[in-house]
This record gives structure tokens, C-alpha cells and sequence, in this order.
């Protein structure tokens, strides 16, 4: 299946997914990207479509929307029915199928959105994530940014861009998530590194031709991450006003300590981003230790305090 078409099905899917309507062709044409050339190019195109989604196992409800019209139908898939198993798709598919699902996320999904990316992600292997914080793409820009890095990795192309104020030059071996956030995993220089797609500045541009790498047959993705997370990791000890703080609540156990504060541990690698998550809850939440942690805190507060 081509990258083109596969992108095509996967909008159509998360469009029927999304509206809580029946939706008619003319909708579809207008609002899913993909649907291109004359009525009658675009009318063949959706039946192909309709024939593949239901060949894969995906239900899809039609009805006709208005008495005086019979003709006219409307078109939509009900969550509940929607499932996907494990040999439908591949895991370049599935990940662009998570990258969809997270562009719906703030304008139209919604719980429903929820519900197909959990699906997805128990299916999708190296993809990680938690159903607490789903990795989140939600504008253009950094949807444009984790396709270009994806057709990078796909393509085996060089790619240059700017991080932490430099220019870097990398070879894109992988994309990952991790609490939230999207990562690059790629070589610089002799060097293999993650990088944050949120701290890319500008845009990824892919340099040379496809293949002007390759990739080492030895390198695996999933025990990259693991030896990264496990020399990398510390745990922040801090306290949490009783009755605040719910997603950390959520996420990580907590051990009372008094009537107005509980202990948590919160595992971290990146301390910029263990630092703004605490700074996001003010005065609900006091770093214990590190030490280093606690003052670099203490030092963020006292510029914010003071403008």
C-alpha cells in the first residue's frame, strides 16, 4: 500500500471516527486530505477506500440523510465497532496512524479519539507511551515537523535542523515517544542521541538523496531506549499538597507524610522538563532532592518572583 493512499484511508477512518453525524460524500471530499481530481475520480477513489477499510475489518454505517433526496447518504464508524488486529497494518502504518489520531485530538475526536489511540498503541510495539499522557501533535507545524523527521527515517536520508542553538547535521535512525513528547533518535557525528521534536527549531530539512545512509543492522530501537533510560534516569523526591496535583496523582504512588503534604518520586532524564512540570503547579508541589534539582527551582522561582 502506498504512503499516499495509506495516509488517505487512515483520514477517512479518523474522520468517520470523529463525527457523531452521518457525514455525506461532498463532507468527506471537502474535510479529509487525499480526495483529490474530478467528481467522478473522487467518488471512485471513496469506494476503493470503503471496499479496503471493510476489508480490513473496519465497519462502516451507511444511511440515507434526507427523504427527499434518496440518494443522498451519509457515512460513519462507531468506535465501539471500530478494532484493528495485529497484521493489518505495519508499524511504519501504525505509527502514522498515531500521528492522525493526535492531530484530531483537540478538533474533533475527542473520548473517542482516546479510545482508537489505545487501540493503536497496544498494536504498535516500539511506539511508547502511557494512556495518561498520549504524545500529542496538535498544529501544523509540529505535524509537519514529525513527518518530515518520519520521511527522513523511512527514506534513510541525512537531515539538518536547529538544536540548542546550533545547527545540527544527523543520520534519523527512529522516532519514540516518551511521557507526552515525541523524540528523534538519529547519529551525530560518531554520537547516537535523542532529540526532542519540541525543541527543534525551524523546520527538518532533508539533505542528499534517499539511501545516503544506512542504518546499522545492529542498532535496535526498543534497547536503545532502554539502555538510554536506565544510565540516564534519576528520581526527583518531592512533596504534594494533599487534594492537588491529580495527573501526578495519576501517575506516580504517593506515601503520606502530614496532614497537608504526601511524598512522591517522580522519575526523570531531562531536568529542563522535570523543572517546568514543577513549576506548572506553583506552590502545590516542593522539590526534597536532589539537591541540584531543588535549586535550580528555587533559582527559576526567585526570577519569576521578580519579573
Amino acid at each position: 500500500m502506498s504512503a499516499q493512499k495509506t495516509e488517505r484511508l487512515i483520514n477517512l477512518t479518523l474522520a468517520l471516527l470523529a463525527t457523531k453525524r452521518y457525514l455525506t460524500k461532498s463532507e468527506i471530499f471537502k474535510a479529509v486530505a487525499g480526495y483529490s481530481g474530478s467528481p467522478e475520480t473522487m467518488e471512485r477513489m471513496f469506494e476503493r477506500d470503503k471496499d479496503e477499510l471493510r476489508s480490513l475489518g473496519i465497519e462502516i454505517e451507511v444511511k440515507g440523510i434526507d427523504p427527499l433526496f434518496e440518494d443522498e447518504q451519509g457515512y460513519l464508524i462507531r468506535s465501539e465497532t471500530f478494532q484493528l488486529s495485529e497484521n493489518e497494518f505495519s508499524k511504519e502504518e501504525l505509527l502514522y496512524l498515531t500521528m492522525a489520531a493526535n492531530l484530531w485530538h483537540d478538533s474533533a475526536l475527542g473520548g473517542d479519539s482516546k479510545a482508537a489511540l489505545l487501540k493503536i498503541q497496544s498494536l504498535s510495539g516500539p511506539i511508547e507511551s502511557d494512556a495518561v499522557n498520549t504524545p500529542a501533535v496538535r498544529d501544523s507545524e509540529s505535524a509537519a515537523l514529525l513527518s518530515s523527521a518520519f520521511e527522513a527515517v523511512d527514506t534513510e536520508q541525512l537531515i539538518k535542523f536547529g538544536y540548542k542553538g546550533k545547527e545540527r547535521t544527523a543520520q534519523p535512525f527512529g522516532l519514540y515517544t516518551r511521557d507526552g513528547f515525541w523524540y528523534l533518535v538519529a547519529r551525530e557525528e560518531a554520537e547516537i542521541k535523542s532529540f526532542k521534536l519540541l525543541r527543534i527549531e525551524g523546520k527538518i530539512v532533508k539533505e542528499g538523496k534517499a539511501g545516503s545512509f544506512k542504518k546499522p543492522p545492529e542498532f535496535d530501537l526498543i534497547k536503545f531506549l532502554s539502555n538510554s533510560r536506565s544510565e540516564q534516569e534519576m528520581q526527583a523526591q518531592v512533596l504534594v499538597r494533599k487534594e492537588q496535583v491529580h495527573v501526578l496523582r495519576s501517575k506516580y504512588s504517593t506515601k503520606e507524610i502530614n496532614e497537608e503534604w504526601d511524598l512522591m518520586l517522580i522519575p526523570y532524564i531531562y531536568e529542563q522538563e522535570i523543572i517546568e512540570t514543577i513549576l506548572w503547579y506553583g506552590t502545590n508541589i516542593i522539590v526534597d532532592s536532589p539537591a541540584s534539582l531543588r535549586s535550580e527551582v528555587i533559582s527559576r522561582l526567585k526570577v519569576i518572583a521578580n519579573g
